[in-house]
């Protein structure tokens, strides 16, 4: 028995050894002298042939403001080199072996659009070489393409990115870049130029999901074109990779903050004109308003092409809370005007027409009934209680000899109640505007000259009372209307500015394409084996 083991371990590590022993003469045999910078043709007329896909893994970054996209993914390249065929039998029936990169010729394609770093492969693996010379060399690499952003309708976009691969050195007649995926092309000819296409041009078989873009298409296209400099036509591929942004972020942390900042310009004419804050507030939301407007500079790329639509939604509130300082500060004018006298257009417009349909209900009828009564019996009888105090201190001062009299003339009152004449006078004097019917009644009293000197500066002295507390009340019912009128500009403008800012933030709510965009992300249409792998240990 353990004879048995001792030979079938022999026989194991002979056939070990035999193997390796095959593969490094095979690897001798193939590498004996083989040129790697000469082209693996025939005939130098031929062209080689080339099969390119490209795998991506991971969009690792969207860079909008510098328009550059970086992505990570395996270039897989697919040749084939007459030099490097053999016989599997004269090498113990080896298909297939690892040769490095560094000593087999490798086609110079190199990412034509690419922004910074290196446009090439830097990372030289191994290849795969099989025994009828067809090499697949599948080299790692991280790409930052240029990436025209279009923000037209930015944060609710769509973008079409491209990876343009070429060969740097060779022209059309010595290397022939196809699609490896050649069952699927489609030819296009346009304007004497070949296109050939493939819908689903990009491997997303191991594609790891972004966290902030939808993958929608992945096309591939070769082009084949003479340029004015060459008698030789140009081959490339380019994959172009069709990305929409994810909505949440750029919502939640932008729309939505720019939505209520909207909605408060509108709230500027709901505040009183007697709070002293409505152009604080204004101003405050401009301020706010203008933050947001630094903080999209610094996230869009300074292009003049276009304003994506955050922007243009940020300018329109801009311009209406502007709008609506100027408008605050008119208001306040017109709210605190004092003795100008209004316009009876301005009245008829607001006080009696505006104000009813705007629901700002104002008793104008009662007032205007009392304010004639108010202008003719309330300044008199003020002036009369003056001239009452003041009679009585005149008969305080006057003669012992009098003072019989006096006395039985207790106050101006008493003076006009002594006689029915007397009362009917005092009627009148209570509808009076004047005083001239207490220096006439002082007459016919014949009372002492010094009382009617005092009397008759107590008629003056009513006289300028009563206007000037006339003139008072005219210019308290003049600030009245224009406070109405401020009242009914505000309500007016509010709802003015609330349907305009409500159809503003619909506009920009609904305008962009991509909202709606129904189509269904590919970002799952394969799952990367090691993730299999792990939900398979998980159980």
């Amino acid at each position: 028995m353990k004879n048995f083991v001792y030979l079938l371990l022999f026989i194991i590590t002979s056939n070990v050894v035999t193997g390796n022993q095959e593969g490094n003469r095979l690897f001798e045999d193939l590498m004996n002298n083989y040129r790697k910078l000469v082209r693996p043709v025939e005939k130098s007329e031929d062209a080689l042939r080339i099969q390119v896909k490209f795998k991506l893994l991971q969009i690792i970054d969207v860079q909008t403001k510098h328009q550059v996209l970086k992505t990570n993914g395996w270039l897989i390249q697919k040749w084939n080199d007459y030099r490097l065929k053999w016989n599997p039998k004269s090498y113990g029936n080896i298909t297939m072996i690892h040769i490095p990169g560094e000593l087999l010729f490798l086609p110079d394609i190199c990412l034509y659009n690419n922004a910074h770093g290196s446009p090439t492969v830097h990372i030289i693996t191994k290849a795969d070489v099989y025994f009828n010379g067809d090499i697949i060399w599948e080299p790692p690499a991280v790409f930052e393409s240029v990436c025209r952003i279009q923000i037209d309708w930015f944060p609710y976009d769509i973008q079409n990115c491209d990876l343009k691969f070429g060969s740097w050195t060779y022209g059309g007649y010595e290397i022939d870049m196809v699609h490896l995926d050649s069952d699927l092309i489609e030819e296009i000819n346009e304007n004497n130029n070949t296109k050939w296409k493939v819908k689903d041009g990009i491997d997303i078989s191991e594609y790891q999901e972004a966290v902030e873009w939808d993958l929608l298409g992945v096309v591939a296209t070769r082009h084949k074109k003479r340029y004015p400099c060459c008698d030789y036509p140009v081959i490339d591929i380019t994959y172009t990779i069709n990305i929409r942004r994810k909505k949440l972020f750029y919502t939640v942390n932008l729309m939505i903050p720019c939505m209520g900042i909207a909605a408060l310009t509108s709230f500027v004419f709901y505040l009183p004109c007697e709070s002293h804050q409505k152009v604080t507030l204004g101003i405050s939301i401009l301020v706010a308003l203008s933050f947001f407007q630094l903080l999209l500079i610094e996230i869009t790329p300074p292009t003049s092409l276009a304003a994506p639509l955050i922007g243009q939604y940020l300018l329109f509130e801009m311009i209406m809370v502007t709008l609506s300082i100027i408008l605050t500060v008119i208001i306040q004018n017109v709210h605190w005007r004092d003795e100008q006298p209004m316009p009876k257009i301005v009245r008829l417009i607001f006080v009696h027409f505006l104000g009813k349909y705007l629901l700002i209900f104002r008793n104008i009828g009662n007032k205007r009934f009392h304010r004639q009564a108010r202008y003719k019996r309330i300044p008199t009888l003020n002036a009369l209680r003056i001239l009452d105090s003041h009679f009585e201190n005149i008969r305080s001062q006057s003669c012992h000899g009098k003072r019989n009299s006096l006395q039985q003339q207790k106050s101006l009152g008493g003076l006009f109640r002594n006689n029915t004449d007397s009362r009917a006078d005092y009627r009148r004097l209570s509808e009076s505007s004047d005083g001239e019917i207490i220096i006439r009644k002082s007459k016919r009293l014949a009372l002492p000259p010094y009382i009617l000197c005092k009397l008759n500066n107590v008629g003056r002295n009513i006289r300028y009372i009563e206007r000037s507390l006339k003139k008072i009340r005219q210019i308290e019912d003049l600030q009245r209307d224009w406070q109405f009128v401020a009242m009914t500009i505000d309500r007016l403008m509010l709802i003015i500015f609330s349907i305009t800012i409500f159809g503003g933030t619909l506009w920009a709510t609904t305008a962009a394409p991509s909202l709606r965009d129904e189509r269904i992300p590919i970002n799952n249409k394969g799952q990367a084996p090691w993730l299999i792998y792990e939900n398979e240990m998980t159980f």
